[in-house]
């Protein structure tokens, strides 16, 4: 539900032309920690059912999920950047914005091409409600002088819930998962060890 919020609030901020969600591929932090990770039609499945009804301009890219290598988000910035308005027409380039939680802003400088990262998008920064506002505000500003980062705080708050939890025992956080995505997960027999 987070996330379902999340898309809603930054929908009516931003008003952006399309939103792209883009399920994880292949996960390799997760994977290098050995942690187990649901299929990639499985994440795409729950991804749409989760946000059946949810009415903003919305589309599930499978730019990650098609590959059998690690995905790396420079790459995604690419294939999203290749897309963009045609030359000719003379109607400017393609706004990318990358919506990210708070955490992100502390670690992108251990991501693959972080630099090309911070020079491609506009990171669109959601704060979850007990962050340090005073510690993002500085390390926006450590990035925007150092990289030329571009970075949007957004004025939503996000809830602090743990996908860890709820994989653990999705049907004791019925309230924090989409209608959807929580029948999806029942008749799939998902997480029913802790997956």
């Amino acid at each position: 539900m987070g996330h379902y919020e999340l898309l809603k609030n930054f929908n009516e901020e931003i008003q952006p032309d399309k939103i792209y969600i883009i399920p994880t591929g292949h996960p390799y932090f997760k994977e290098q920690v050995g942690k187990k990770v649901s299929s990639a039609t499985d994440r795409i499945e729950m991804t749409r059912a989760g946000l059946e009804g949810l009415d903003i301009p919305w589309e599930i890219s499978t730019v990650e999920t098609d590959k059998d290598t690690p995905s790396y988000s420079i790459e995604t910035i690419s294939f999203f950047r290749d897309m963009g308005i045609p030359k000719e027409s003379g109607a400017g380039h393609l706004k990318i914005w990358f919506l990210c939680g708070s955490d992100l802003l502390f670690e992108i400088d251990r991501w693959f091409k972080f630099e090309e990262i911070l020079s491609s998008v506009t990171l669109a920064v959601i704060p979850r409600g007990d962050d340090d506002m005073d510690e993002i505000l500085a390390r926006k500003k450590e990035l925007e002088e150092k990289y030329s980062a571009k970075i949007y705080i957004s004025k939503y708050r996000g809830r602090k819930i743990s996908s860890t939890m709820i994989r653990e025992n999705p049907e004791s956080c019925k309230d924090l998962i989409p209608e959807g995505t929580y029948r999806y997960i029942r008749e799939h027999g998902l997480y029913e060890s802790g997956q």
